[in-house]
């Protein structure tokens, strides 16, 4: 199943009067996630303390008004988190222990945009009481990240892990094998599993689990027809020396965009560290009218090398990047460049693992969140 449209944020009660009738409608129909919401809160704030007997359905049907069915599925939400557990015989408990789910990031450290992304997702998830195993591999050479990240898999689950986001490792020469082994691990587990970012390429894998991300090619798009439509004829593409499966997407859009405009010529990519100095020789005797960055940091690059050799930038040469972390408003010129929602991309990556749990055999979703043109000095001609 894919979404296109933004994501619409989790409903959670404000209060006790949080909009149930006596008949038991709220807006229409009962929320059964309204009441567990509620509950959930109350059992976090303190309410019912770990080990206390916990209300019954009977109990909650009269407190909020609601059928029976309704508060069956409430206490079920909550045995999902791991905030209570029922006792044959005898009731319904709160537990001692919170629900954990796997966070699996290769690449935190070497992408600017994934820092707030988890830290965002992980302030959302204390406030609804769920911990986080992070397995933490950045640091790790190319060739040492298999049996890391395979080893983190396999303990989450040991661990008892409730579900998983994953960014599948995307580079390295054993990047899709790796991917393949981490995810079997977990679905053989039957350990529902968020795919982050970036997508896998086999279609096994978008059958088989849940994916959030933004649409890297519209993003290659997006810049190009906007450099384009600043007189842009003659346009380079910067990257880091291994491009990632997000990066190659954003070229595709970027000749894409080329190739929707006559006159409009693609100048070849560059900018690798290793031949910056190739590059810069390169732009001396044939620069290019725009430089489309794959990152805000690969951007802040282009602009020191274009100094260097005596091009100005927005007169000569237009740069724009992606990301819109911090550095693109600390340089100068300002960078023009795609700001990544990131805060929404944790929020529906939370949200769509809780659904996942509620709906285990559904369709699996594709979630593709809108990027916006966020133009600063580096285009303003």
């Amino acid at each position: 199943m894919s979404i296109a449209c933004p994501f619409k944020a989790m409903k959670t009660a404000k209060s006790v009067g949080i909009g149930i009738s006596n008949d038991g409608k709220s807006d229409g129909s009962v929320k059964y996630r309204e009441v567990s919401d509620l509950l959930r809160k109350e059992i976090l704030a303190g309410k019912y303390s770990p080990g206390s007997a916990f209300p019954s359905l009977k109990m909650i049907c009269r407190r909020f008004g609601v059928s029976y069915l309704t508060a069956v599925r409430a206490t079920e939400a909550l045995k999902e988190l791991g905030l209570v557990m029922a006792k044959n015989g005898v009731g319904t408990f709160v537990k001692r222990q919170m629900m954990t789910v796997g966070l699996v990031m290769p690449m935190l450290k070497q992408v600017e945009v994934y820092p707030p992304i988890c830290q965002e997702f992980s302030r959302l998830c204390l406030e609804k009481g769920v911990s986080i195993d992070f397995a933490d591999i950045s640091a790790l050479r190319s060739d040492r990240v298999r049996p890391v990240v395979v080893a983190a898999a396999r303990r989450m689950v040991a661990d008892g892990v409730a579900g998983v986001v994953f960014h599948p490792v995307d580079f390295g020469d054993r990047a899709d094998r790796t991917n393949r082994e981490v995810l079997r691990i977990f679905r053989s587990a039957k350990i529902p599993v968020v795919i982050l970012d970036a997508d896998m390429e086999s279609e096994s894998a978008r059958d088989r689990f849940d994916f959030v991300g933004v649409d890297n090619f519209e993003i290659g798009k997006i810049v190009g027809r906007h450099v384009i439509e600043h007189g842009a004829k003659k346009i380079a593409f910067a990257a880091w020396a291994d491009m990632s499966a997000n990066v190659r997407r954003r070229l595709d859009g970027l000749m894409a965009a080329i190739a929707q405009k006559r006159g409009v010529t693609f100048a070849g990519s560059g900018l690798y560290l290793q031949e910056s100095a190739a590059l810069a020789a390169k732009w001396r005797r044939s620069p290019p009218d725009a430089v489309v960055c794959s990152s805000d940091l690969v951007a802040a690059n282009v602009l020191k090398l274009l100094q260097r050799i005596g091009k100005r930038c927005p007169r000569d040469i237009l740069v724009t990047g992606v990301d819109d972390v911090n550095l693109a408003t600390l340089v100068s010129p300002t960078i023009t460049t795609v700001r990544q929602p990131c805060a929404e991309i944790a929020a529906t990556v939370l949200e769509t693992l809780f659904w996942r749990f509620d709906n285990p055999e559904k369709d699996k979703r594709r979630i593709m969140l809108a990027a916006d043109l966020v133009v600063r000095e580096s285009t303003a001609r």
